[in-house]
């Protein structure tokens, strides 16, 4: 894992929890026992580098464990009641006793931004396991052990566990918030800002942006929704295009185009199964309609039903 990072020519050093300690990166589910030691491991890699500063992006995660393997691969130990290190994973936090920040790593100078485009606190009915937990393989009582962990790590800790954004990614989010002073932000607007995205957009005709699936949530921080604010903020506004799994909200204003995959499919099923054939379908249709050319014959064979 160690290089599994970005370096911008600014210095600022870029790591993705998904790539390292995601869910797909497991063979099958593990809600108790995933954890985020690899993504300390990826931090601390970028650290020996000299980065100025340190931009964290917290989706996909596997784990439920507040961040604490990550800690803890950096030089934070999580004690029980007779000094022991706990074992990693977030069915081992309602043990926790005691938090030693001795051998922690200090964070890069110009700090630590956790980026996510989630709100959920911490603790609670909307919190990381609650909410989360499920789509991680929890059941009910991998729940409620969850739930105790992160309360447990909560008056370990400190900090503020109710602010938006500590429930990110296990509460990785959280954990690095009361530990390592980092700061919870937009991922989709702070990427923005890394890649000059407004420089990019003030030389483009047509920007086209999209996700899985475009809905309410999609303009409350997450990337079609910032990108649709940063076209609409040019000064020649430009137009933009949206292409979405499917579209399940009204349009705002400056969408010049928007096609589903799943509407030219004709199911979510078929989108689904061949979605390379949907996608260059839909860029042939942009294509037409903004630029006047017919469409080409099609590069991509659809997939025998066979």
């Amino acid at each position: 894992m160690p290089g599994a990072w970005l370096r911008l020519p600014n210095g600022t050093g870029v790591v993705e929890l998904a790539l390292v300690c995601g869910l797909p990166m497991l063979a099958a589910p593990d809600p108790l026992g995933a954890h985020t030691a690899g993504l300390g491991v990826v931090i601390a890699d970028a650290l020996r580098t000299g980065v100025s500063e340190l931009a964290v992006a917290v989706g996909g995660s596997a784990s439920t464990d507040g961040g604490t393997a990550a800690l803890a691969a950096l030089g934070a130990r999580f004690l029980d009641t007779v000094g022991r290190e706990l074992p990693y994973g977030g069915g081992a936090l309602p043990a926790l006793a005691a938090f030693d920040a001795t051998g922690l790593t200090p964070p890069p100078p110009g700090g630590v931004q956790i980026l996510t485009d989630v709100g959920n606190p911490l603790l609670g009915p909307q919190g990381a396991a609650r909410v989360f937990g499920p789509q991680k393989g929890a059941d009910s009582d991998d729940l409620a052990v969850l739930e105790a962990g992160l309360a447990r790590l909560a008056a370990a800790l400190g900090g503020d566990p109710t602010a938006p954004g500590t429930g990110a990614a296990g509460g990785t989010a959280y954990g690095f918030a009361a530990a390592w002073s980092a700061t919870i932000t937009s991922g989709a607007a702070r990427i923005a800002e890394l890649i000059s995205l407004d420089v990019a957009l003030a030389d483009a005709d047509l920007v086209v942006t999209g996700e899985g699936r475009f809905d309410a949530t999609s303009l409350q921080g997450k990337v079609a929704g910032t990108v649709l604010g940063f076209a609409a903020r040019q000064r020649h506004r430009t137009p933009v295009a949206l292409v979405a799994g499917s579209v399940a909200a009204p349009l705002p204003v400056g969408v010049a185009a928007a096609l589903s995959l799943t509407d030219l499919a004709g199911s979510p099923a078929a989108a689904t199964a061949d979605a390379a054939h949907w996608l260059h379908r839909a860029g042939r249709l942009l294509a037409a309609r903004f630029t006047g050319v017919q469409e080409p014959r099609d590069p991509v064979k659809r997939r025998s039903s066979s």
